[in-house]
């Protein structure tokens, strides 16, 4: 088996829906290092493993009509045609920037909390510098020991409008959360707790806040741990009021961590429950907010 072949064989074992350039550098670089696929031995092995060779290596396995350039993204990323799946959305969206993620309305319907069925696919992904030092330290895990080769260039991708045929809105944000693989996927999605947590950040995201406290009250209950854990770690104090008041004075809940955001209600403030509408002269006397839904 020569060394392209080993390169086909391997894209085919990783049975990803689409490989970036990227991707296919690691993969390249680990079939270089190893000499073997499986237990056999490769031939016509290439004298080292750059840039160069990884985008020539690509070029022969066009030829072949293993890899395809798909044309949902601007650059660097390559459909795998034998692939025993197309992938959906989420999840090529996920593979292209591999620090994005599902989130708000999206993350709502796939959890199963929403009955609204959103057309567009909401991800989000870091702002650029936090974007940067996740890519930096991606490659430092995924080539420690590699000095004498020029390092690839991990890039942002460009996403086109639609993804498979389905719109795409991606939010950048300054504070991302970690998020949550989703099984026998490449798909990562926000928490249960998280996608609670965005409700109140954004509700304008999350089908508006009628429809947020509708969720809250009838699908929170059971995530109340989950959810009082992930709004605790946010850096909003808006959203603590928020979900103090909904979790004390809407759904009759008592926690400890709750009683610490009472802290953040603020007397002679104009915050709203919904920041998207008037103030209304309706408020909760602990939660000193307006109650303006």
């Amino acid at each position: 088996m020569n060394f392209t072949e080993g390169l086909e064989k391997a894209l085919l074992h990783r049975d990803h829906p689409i490989i970036t350039y990227y991707d296919f550098f690691i993969l390249g670089h680990g079939l270089f290092t190893a000499k073997v696929w499986g237990e056999e031995p490769l031939k016509r092995m290439p004298q080292g493993w750059d840039q160069t060779r990884a985008k020539n290596a690509i070029k022969r396995l066009e030829t072949k009509r293993v890899l395809t350039a798909d044309s949902d993204f601007r650059s660097n990323v390559w459909r795998v045609t034998q692939a025993t799946r197309a992938g959906t959305a989420e999840e090529v969206a996920c593979i292209a920037d591999p620090f994005s993620y599902v989130s708000h309305l999206s993350a709502m319907q796939k959890y199963g909390l929403t009955d609204r069925n959103p057309q567009a696919l909401h991800m989000t992904t870091p702002k650029r510098s936090i974007w940067n030092t996740l890519r930096n330290a991606r490659v430092r895990e995924d080539l420690p020991d590699v000095e004498d080769i020029e390092r690839p260039v991990l890039n942002r991708p460009g996403f086109n409008e639609a993804i498979r045929r389905r719109s795409v809105i991606v939010h950048v944000s300054s504070q991302p959360w970690t998020p949550s693989p989703v099984s026998d996927e490449q798909t990562r999605i926000t928490s249960i707790g998280q996608t609670f947590a965005d409700m109140l950040t954004e509700p304008g995201l999350c089908g508006g806040i009628r429809h947020v406290l509708d969720v809250w009250e009838n699908e929170a209950e059971p995530w109340v741990e989950e959810i009082i854990k992930a709004v605790d770690q946010l850096d909003s104090k808006i959203a603590k009021v928020r979900a103090g008041y909904i979790l004390t004075e809407v759904m009759d809940i008592d926690h400890p961590t709750i009683h610490n955001w009472e802290q953040y209600a603020q007397r002679g403030g104009s915050r709203k429950l919904d920041p998207d509408a008037e103030y209304a002269p309706v408020f909760s006397e602990k939660w000193m907010i307006s109650i303006n839904v």
